[in-house]
């Protein structure tokens, strides 16, 4: 199960604008269910959201059972692309989550919010529903800024980050909450809350994978000259990550998975990304898989 609203993204590039379905637990459920796992979204859309959306993601094996359907407009986002930046605008920050009175127990939940929608208390009440509950940090550290804007603040999450088994987040989110530029002390810093596993991504430079047995990996990243948009790769990294340690319980395989993925994903747009070759997945988490190397310093 993934928690989190899935979005509207107005996307503006090149003097068009597109809008196309977004947010991390849309990614991350597509990743899982891609992989074999049953997968299913608890969340909110509005009236706004494309019943085609809707049709596409169950015709990719995801449930929507619990996408509670609000009068609301859907959480939407204005992005704006420009030189290899990105200014992220909130147009509907959506509602918060409630948990179902009846929701099945399920073997793993990833926490993929994208703007406040999870709360405290929602996360305890997870942590009851899952044997495994991992989480994304974007959604919990942004706030909107004057002008309207996006922006990640600090924010104390120890509370949250206590309940979890993994925690995920990009090198800039993880150093603006830990407070260290050095990406092996941020992941040290994470680890250090409690979590069993942290992974901190850092885009085409790779990722870092820490275990509170096993120590530190570096897992690169599988270079690509056709990617066309890197939108959500996080979160099929954390989506693929899951399921392949559900299945496995092998960290490091889990890792090379989903960096093979989020490299594959790259090169389409929207759901999409997910036609994509087995085969080729296959033979490129082998290539990261290869390629993983042990760091012994914390």
């Amino acid at each position: 199960m993934v928690c989190g609203n899935p979005t509207l993204d107005e996307l503006v590039g090149r003097g068009e604008t597109l809008v196309r379905p977004g947010g991390s637990a849309l990614f991350a459920s597509c990743a899982a269910a891609y992989l074999g796992s049953w997968a299913g979204i608890l969340g909110n859309i509005g009236e706004d959201y494309p019943s085609a959306t809707l049709r596409l993601l169950r015709k990719l094996h995801v449930d929507t059972a619990l996408l509670s359907k609000t009068r609301r407009s859907s959480t939407r986002f204005h992005i704006a692309r420009f030189q290899g930046s990105r200014k992220l605008r909130v147009v509907d920050p959506g509602i918060p989550i409630r948990l179902p009175a009846r929701m099945r127990l399920v073997e793993g939940m990833h926490m993929g919010p994208v703007f406040n929608e999870i709360s405290g208390s929602l996360v305890k009440n997870l942590r009851r529903k899952c044997d495994f509950l991992s989480v994304d940090l974007q959604g919990f550290i942004r706030e909107i800024s004057g002008d309207g804007l996006v922006r990640t603040v600090h924010r104390k999450l120890g509370g949250i980050l206590g309940h979890c088994d993994m925690v995920q987040a990009s090198i800039e989110e993880a150093r603006s909450q830990t407070g260290f530029r050095d990406p092996m002390a941020v992941l040290s810093h994470l680890l250090a809350i409690g979590c069993q596993y942290a992974v901190v991504t850092m885009g085409r430079r790779g990722s870092l994978m820490g275990s509170q047995t096993s120590g530190v990996f570096f897992v690169p990243a599988f270079h690509d000259d056709d990617i066309r948009d890197p939108t959500g790769a996080g979160d099929v990294f954390a989506g693929s990550w899951l399921s392949t340690y559900l299945s496995t319980k092998d960290a490091v395989w889990a890792s090379a998975v989903g960096s093979a993925f989020a490299s594959l994903a790259s090169r389409k747009n929207g759901l999409s990304k997910f036609e994509i070759s087995k085969s080729e997945l296959v033979r490129r988490s082998g290539w990261v898989y290869d390629r993983i190397r042990p760091r012994l310093e914390r």
